[in-house]
């Protein structure tokens, strides 16, 4: 198998993955908006993640179930939030440890970000494939 067509089934092969991940991530979202209990919650510390590039604070928010239970929870994503400060918690009632933050970026970032990676690669495979077409047709390389 020549280089160029294994490029263009790995492009599709990850494009394709990437998408499904997406999906799936996309799909999750929705089925605990839809079926989520939403409460005030607070924003009551922050935690420090380190990576190569630096450090980010987290929020951690706490809120209280509908049974009464106090519950905390970090978010997935680092955001514009101060110590105090009162947001919308969506949290599922049969799990409440799987809860998140009614924001854009805690709750679809993740899916659009993988989505716009998988259409890019998808992309690169599509248009690499029909280049090699054309040019296996028009005979400038005759292999």
């Amino acid at each position: 198998m020549s280089s160029n067509k294994t490029a263009v089934i790995v492009s599709l092969a990850l494009g394709a993955a990437l998408l499904a991940g997406s999906a799936y991530m996309y799909a999750d979202t929705r089925e605990l908006i839809s079926t989520a209990v939403k409460v005030p919650g607070t924003v009551v510390d922050f935690e420090r993640r380190s990576s190569k590039g630096g450090s980010s604070d987290y929020p951690v928010v706490e809120f209280v179930t509908a049974s009464g239970e106090i519950r905390r929870f970090t978010t997935s994503g680092a955001g514009d939030f101060a110590k105090g400060q009162s947001v919308e918690v969506y949290y599922d009632v049969s799990d409440p440890a799987n809860a998140k933050v009614n924001v854009f970026i805690e709750l679809w970032l993740g899916s659009l970000a993988l989505g716009a990676f998988g259409l890019l690669c998808l992309g690169v495979g599509v248009a690499n494939f029909l280049y090699e077409r054309a040019r296996r047709h028009s005979g400038v390389d005759s292999k």
